[in-house]
């Protein structure tokens, strides 16, 4: 009977850490998702300021050459 209680406990020990770890690891996923959500974020925007600049001088520069063209 005693090593059966012995078993028993030891089972249901490992499973509940089994348990807390799991429960521990899941609300750091989440956290660490939620930062690289926010990050990404952040790198999309000014990824896109970025591409919008770009896209304003590249403008500018084909106007000046369209310009220069006619002239000539």
């Amino acid at each position: 009977m005693a090593w059966t209680y012995v078993l028993c406990a030891l089972t249901l020990s490992l499973y509940i850490l089994l348990a807390a770890f799991w429960i521990v690891r899941s609300v750091i996923d989440t956290v660490d998702d939620r930062r690289r959500d926010m990050e990404n974020a952040k790198w999309e925007a000014e990824k896109k300021k970025l591409e919008l600049e770009k896209a304003r001088r590249d403008k500018e520069y084909h106007d000046a050459r369209m310009k220069g063209l006619n002239l000539e």
